[in-house]
This record gives C-alpha cells, sequence and structure tokens, in this order.
C-alpha cells in the first residue's frame, strides 16, 4: 500500500519575523546585561542610589564612605525645630565628646546594611530578573535603595522638651472634691483643665522621611490638646456611687503566697478612696465610678514591692567541662495592676469586703525538668576581648555584666538582645559611676564598660557560627575594641540603652549556654558558647582599614569646674572605614558569607581648661592620615573616656 505524502506547511512569514525578532532581543539583552556586569565587577550597578545619593559603578567601601561623608555633614549641620512659630536649633549628636563609647547619633542610619542592598540589585532573584535587572536599572528604571533610619526618641525629646519648656502640660482629669463632716459627706464635680502636648508621632514621622533623603528641613511640630471624654453632669450622676463607696469603706486586699498558709492583707482606708475614685468609662462606654491608677501609683508600688516574684530559668555552670546546675527554675508572680483595680471598683459601696489582689504568672522560658536533654556538652566558640587600662569603676561593671550572663540559656531559634540582660543600668542593680565630660562640665554617669560585653559577645557569636541579627560599630575608634588578631578596629558592637543592641539568634537544633570569664590578672575577657556542634565551621577575616582620616584642630573649652589655667584633655580619635568578611560553612555543604563595613567618624582632641584672663594657644592640628590610631589619654585627664 502506497502511502500518502506528508507536506508540512510553511510558517507564516510574520511568524518567523517575530521569532527572529524575539531571540535578537534576547540576545541584545543578554549581551547588555552581561556587559554591565563585566564592567561593573564587583562594583555596585549604574543607575543605583541610596537614599537619592548615587553610588552605581562604585564599590562597597566607597559607597558607604560617601554616605558616611553626607551622613556626618547632616547630623553636624543639626536641626531646626519650630513649635508655635517659635524657631529654636538642636543637635543631633549626643554633646559627650570625652566618652567614645558614648557617642551616638540622634538620627542613626544603617548605612552598611544599605550599601549591601545596594550591591545585591541585578546579584539576586530570579534568572529573569539577573538578565533584565542591570540594563533595566542602567537605563530605564533606576532603582533607589532606602535606609533603615531609626530616631532615638528620647534624647530627641529631652532637647526640644528643653528648647521649648512651657508646651507641654499635663491635663487635670476631672474628679471629685469629697469633704467629710462628721456623718455628712460633700460630694463635688472637680471639672478637668486641657493640657497641652506636641505631636511626637508626626514629628518622628517627619524627620524619619527627610532624613531618609539626607536632607533635613525645619521640623514643625503640631501642638494638640489633651481634653477629657467626660462631661461634668456625667460626673454629677455619680455623686450617689462616691457616698455608698465613702460609707462602706474600709475595704481588704488579701493575698496569699504559695508558700504561705496565712493571706497577706492591706487596708484601703476612707481617705484612700476619696483620693484615689474618679469617674471613669466601663466595658460598654458608660459612665462608672472607678480608680485613679495614676493616684494609686505609690500602693501599687507596695503591692509589687510585696507580693512579685521574679520567674527563674534554670541556670548552669561549666565546671571542667561539664555542666552543672547551680539554679533551679520557678515560676514568678507579678501584681496585675489592671485586673486589681477593677476588682475593687466592682466591690466599691459593698461592706466588709474583702478583695484579692489579681496577679499574673510568670513562667521561666527553660525548666529545671527540660534540662537533661539539652545536651549541652561541647565549646563552639570563644569571643575575647582586651580592657587593659581601664578605671576601676569600668572593670567592676565589665564584671557585674558578665556575671549577669553567665550562664545564660538560650533555646533553639531564641533571639538574645544583650541590653534586655543588661539592664537596668542603675548603682542598685550594681552598675558603677564614672566621672567623664559632658559640654564644659565633669559628671558622674553609670554603667562604663558595657561595650566591652557587646563586643565579646559579637566574637564570641562569630567563631560558633551563630547568626548575627544586630550589630552596629561605634561612632568611634576606641583601642579597647582593636581586634586581637591585627589590633586594627572593625569587630567591635557598641550597645547603649535604648539602642543600639547587639543581637544574635541561636539558629542551631539546640541549647546553647553562655559562659563568661573575666581575668582580671591579665585584663581579658572571655566568652564561651557551649552546646551540640552540627559541624558548623566559622571564621572570620582580621578586619582590613580601607582608610584614615585625620583628627582635626584642637577644640577648647573653658570650665568653672577647675583652676584657672589648669587644662585636662582627652585624646584625638582618627576617622576609619574598615572592614572584614565572616564566613561560616555548614555540614550539608552550603555556606553564609557576610561582609562588615564599619565607618568611624574622626573626633578632635579635646581640652577643658580652668577660667582664666589668657587664653591657651590653639593647637593646630593634623589632617594627615595617621599611620597608627592614638587612642590614649592624655596624662592630666584622671577620668574614664570609655563610659557607655
Amino acid at each position: 500500500m502506497k502511502l500518502p505524502k506528508l507536506t508540512i506547511p510553511k510558517p507564516p512569514r510574520a511568524v518567523v519575523v517575530t521569532v527572529i525578532v524575539v531571540l535578537g532581543v534576547c540576545i541584545i539583552v543578554t549581551g547588555a546585561s552581561a556587559t554591565i556586569r563585566a564592567v561593573s565587577g564587583d562594583r555596585i550597578l549604574p543607575g543605583v542610589s541610596v537614599g537619592g545619593i548615587a553610588v552605581g559603578g562604585t564599590d562597597r567601601a566607597t559607597a558607604l564612605q560617601t554616605l558616611q561623608t553626607t551622613y556626618d555633614a547632616m547630623l553636624d549641620a543639626g536641626l531646626g525645630v519650630e513649635v508655635n512659630d517659635s524657631l529654636t536649633h538642636i543637635d543631633l549628636r549626643t554633646n559627650d565628646e570625652s566618652n567614645p563609647d558614648a557617642v551616638h547619633n540622634i538620627v542613626d542610619m544603617d548605612l552598611s546594611a544599605a550599601v549591601n542592598a545596594a550591591y545585591d540589585v541585578g546579584r539576586n532573584g530570579s534568572a529573569l530578573s539577573k538578565l533584565f535587572r542591570p540594563i533595566l536599572s542602567a537605563t530605564l528604571f533606576p532603582t533607589r535603595i532606602n535606609v533603615t533610619t531609626t530616631l532615638h526618641e528620647q534624647p530627641f525629646k529631652a532637647q526640644v522638651t528643653a528648647a521649648f519648656p512651657d508646651v507641654e502640660y499635663a491635663s487635670t482629669p476631672i474628679g471629685f472634691d469629697v469633704q467629710e463632716n462628721g456623718d455628712v459627706l460633700s460630694v463635688q464635680v472637680t471639672p478637668s483643665i486641657d493640657g497641652q502636648t506636641l505631636n511626637w508621632d508626626t514629628a518622628t514621622e517627619l524627620l524619619v522621611d527627610d532624613a531618609n533623603d539626607f536632607q533635613l528641613t525645619t521640623l514643625i511640630i503640631p501642638v494638640g490638646v489633651i481634653g477629657s471624654d467626660i462631661t461634668v453632669d456625667e460626673a454629677a450622676a455619680l455623686s450617689t456611687s462616691v457616698d455608698e463607696a465613702m460609707v462602706a469603706a474600709p475595704y481588704t486586699l488579701s493575698y496569699t503566697a504559695e508558700n504561705r498558709t496565712e493571706p497577706e492583707t492591706w487596708e484601703i482606708t476612707k481617705n484612700d478612696i476619696a483620693a484615689w475614685i474618679a469617674p471613669g468609662r466601663n466595658e460598654d462606654g458608660g459612665i462608672a465610678l472607678t480608680l485613679d491608677a495614676t493616684k494609686m501609683a505609690d500602693f501599687l508600688a507596695t503591692l509589687h514591692e510585696d507580693i512579685d516574684v521574679a520567674a527563674q530559668n534554670a541556670r548552669f555552670a561549666m565546671e571542667n567541662n561539664r555542666v552543672s546546675e547551680f539554679a533551679a527554675s520557678h515560676d514568678g508572680v507579678t501584681v496585675n495592676d489592671t485586673d486589681t483595680i477593677r476588682a475593687i471598683s466592682d466591690f466599691l459601696g459593698v461592706a466588709n469586703t474583702e478583695v484579692l489582689v489579681m496577679v499574673d504568672r510568670v513562667t521561666p522560658t527553660v525548666t529545671t525538668e527540660s534540662v537533661n536533654n539539652l545536651g549541652i556538652s561541647e565549646v563552639l566558640g570563644v569571643g575575647t576581648s582586651d580592657f587593659k587600662n581601664s578605671p576601676a569603676n569600668r572593670i567592676a561593671n565589665i564584671t557585674h555584666g558578665a556575671e549577669k550572663l553567665n550562664g545564660l540559656l538560650i533555646a533553639p531559634g531564641e533571639t538574645v538582645s544583650l541590653l534586655d540582660h543588661l539592664k537596668p543600668f542603675t548603682i542598685e542593680d550594681g552598675y558603677l559611676p564614672e566621672l567623664v565630660i559632658k559640654g564644659d562640665e565633669i559628671k558622674p554617669e553609670i554603667g562604663g564598660g558595657l561595650c566591652q560585653i557587646g563586643t565579646t559577645t559579637f566574637r564570641a557569636v562569630m567563631n560558633s557560627g551563630l547568626h548575627v541579627v544586630e550589630r552596629r560599630n561605634h561612632s568611634l575608634v576606641v583601642s579597647y575594641y582593636n581586634d586581637p588578631s591585627n589590633d586594627n578596629p572593625g569587630t567591635d558592637a557598641t550597645i547603649y540603652d535604648p539602642a543600639p543592641d547587639f543581637k544574635f539568634e541561636n539558629d542551631t537544633a539546640n541549647y546553647i549556654l553562655l559562659a563568661t570569664e573575666v581575668n582580671l590578672t591579665d585584663k581579658k575577657l572571655y566568652f564561651t558558647f557551649w552546646g551540640t556542634s552540627d559541624k558548623r565551621v566559622a571564621s572570620y577575616t582580621p578586619p582590613e582599614v580601607l582608610s584614615w582620616s585625620g583628627y582635626g584642630a584642637t577644640t577648647y573649652k573653658t570650665t568653672d569646674t577647675l583652676a584657672p589655667g589648669v587644662e585636662k584633655c582627652q585624646a584625638g580619635h582618627p576617622g576609619a572605614t574598615t572592614t572584614f568578611t565572616y564566613n561560616i560553612s555548614y555540614a550539608d555543604g552550603t555556606t553564609h558569607t557576610e561582609e562588615f563595613f564599619s565607618s568611624y567618624r574622626s573626633l578632635p582632641k579635646i581640652c577643658l581648661v580652668g577660667n582664666a584672663t589668657a587664653a591657651p594657644v590653639e593647637d593646630t592640628g593634623t589632617d594627615a592620615a595617621p599611620t597608627e590610631p592614638d587612642t590614649s589619654t592624655t596624662e592630666e585627664l584622671s577620668i574614664d573616656t570609655s563610659i557607655e
């Protein structure tokens, strides 16, 4: 049988042309994209900017230097603030030049992260994205990277309120004036008086938005009124309830601790009720007699002092390379202020009543029962730092901070904040003050030495191969924190309440124990992470100084705290840009590489001079790049220059 001849129709000419055009475009795009990458090399792709600053075509170190210079100029210029048509100027850096650890910025910008994000443009993502993104960024659609900007509200608000001391004032809430004359009670409503407040939310948003563009304009802060949502008539309708509450007094509060059989009691007298009662809203929005938590503050503080018990995690110490328990876990309790106030309010007007104090149970993160299965058996990594030449109080603070961290048990997946574990920074907690130069005065401050803790932890984390969640370098080069491998800056981590913080994550599948050691003989700090190895191998390269900048001219400040002509100085600090690489190799063959860039600003030598008729001769300084940073303190200066 003869088969029929098979005929394949020719595609239409338009289809052929379309295919050729598409292939041509793909070839052109691929070639252009490859060309841009080849030209860029290890540089940021063309068309990329950070906060409006063009960084395309530069390497990361140069981009960081460019942004740092722009950022420093913005901070040095300060900020104009306007309130009620009144204009003032505030600083955007802390006024504590004599303490390198404590120098921080009110507007904090994570420039290193922004530079890394700029570098990643066109290098990460899908294959299609990697193909088209370089040419699109370079030609049609320039890419802008936004900087993560943090406004440290506490020092910002402090400066603004100091400049406008009379703008903010509290409102006086509506209340009752209760007078007792024998068996006769007189209840009068005291109307509210409006207060006034600055709109901090708006101010923060506007300032951060401007900072993201590296261009600060005069910040106009709106003023708002603090009023009452309860009318005089509504409050007056509660007069009968007030009378009943007074007649039924006194009331008894009681609480029985778990280890006691007899309850502890507190009496609430008529005078207490008269001072505390206030009109309020119930859950349905209706008017109701309640108690003013602010006026009860002292009484509630007494309850907390008498009742509160902190939860205790199971904690451990290392002995002979073994883990031994030195503190069992136990639950804690804390007074629930809101529920306790509500419980008392519910019984107002009920005579001979006993009200239970409401408490919340606080459970420990790690219980004693769980510790046998933690598998803590070997060293994961060690971090070290040197605190030689530190004053006595600084050493005491380092020791205290290390003790607070010793035995810290970290659960799998847990993120640790150093600030959370080191607070509160008070004398009552065990921290000591150091004398520091602030403006033109010598004053004591609390907590010097805590950046030593942050830096040592940072190195221990990297040597253990753990995930670094948050880290910032100091504003200044501080010799305490130069890396032990080559004495270069770059592997430090600053902490300062409330920010910046150092945070890391236990990204292993097992618990980790932190053991701390303070060697007072050698002035060395050792932090060791113990756990169960998952065979990851971690290391970091010695930090490399990419550039130094000079000190600048010496700054002189007069003071009445020194005798005429007496001079006390702290040394200048050179600026620097540094980098190092953090490497992790995992058991499954995957790797993680992270490059840390640090930028430090320069600070001139600062001298306090006792008021005298003749001014000291000014040092002209130098802008020449030093061969080696000089961060030592002059012989005349006997105060600590390393307070966090």
